[in-house]
């Protein structure tokens, strides 16, 4: 009979780090944001639209944050994909943002 050997599973813990990479703003704009904000759907500001932007870009970038990651008004929490991260919701406002000023 032979004797098992038993490895460390030490080796796999990293793996569920590489389960999700995360993307960056422009790659979370065109795969989530762009659905409402390219044609202005349910009130979205338009991408680009330094009128529409304004407004709420004067309420700092915290702020924006928070409403992207909880929701605002029509705009479901991060945009309808519980999965992105913090910091992905984060990148895709300041895509959106440094592109509205």
């Amino acid at each position: 009979m032979k004797a098992l050997k038993f490895f460390p599973v030490v080796a796999f813990s990293f793996l569920p780090a590489l389960a999700h990479a995360e993307m960056g703003g422009e790659q979370v704009f065109k795969s989530v944001c762009a659905m409402c904000h390219a044609s202005g759907m349910m009130g979205a500001p338009k991408f680009g639209d330094k009128k529409a932007w304004e407004p709420r870009i004067a309420q700092g970038d915290a702020t924006l944050l928070q409403h992207a990651l909880a929701g605002i008004r029509k705009m479901p929490a991060r945009g309808g994909k519980a999965s992105l991260t913090d910091g992905e919701v984060k990148a895709a406002v300041e895509y959106m943002v440094a592109h509205a000023k």
